[in-house]
């Protein structure tokens, strides 16, 4: 019986007292876009809009910014183009 191991015996050795583990999670941001002022120019409408993207899609038409944040966009007058603001 002495030979046998215990069934509820801790064995201990070099760096048992250690853990690692590896968490890694992931955080899904919906895009924002936000008109908070809008004038007309010459030529079309000069927007004053805030976003959480560095680019948007208006009519087709891809509009890349530098960073994230506050920035003027102009948006060429035309029939087919609606950008809906104040919501």
């Amino acid at each position: 019986m002495l030979l046998l191991p215990l069934l509820c015996a801790a064995e201990s050795s070099v760096g048992a007292g250690r853990a690692t583990g590896h968490l890694s999670f992931q955080v899904n941001v919906p895009p924002a876009f936000r008109v908070l002022q809008a004038a007309p120019i010459a030529g079309g409408y000069e927007y004053r809009v805030w976003m959480n993207m560095k680019s948007i899609v208006i009519n087709g038409k891809e509009y890349r910014f530098s960073r994230v944040g506050e920035t003027s966009l102009f948006v060429p007058t035309s029939n087919d183009t609606f950008v809906v603001h104040g919501l």
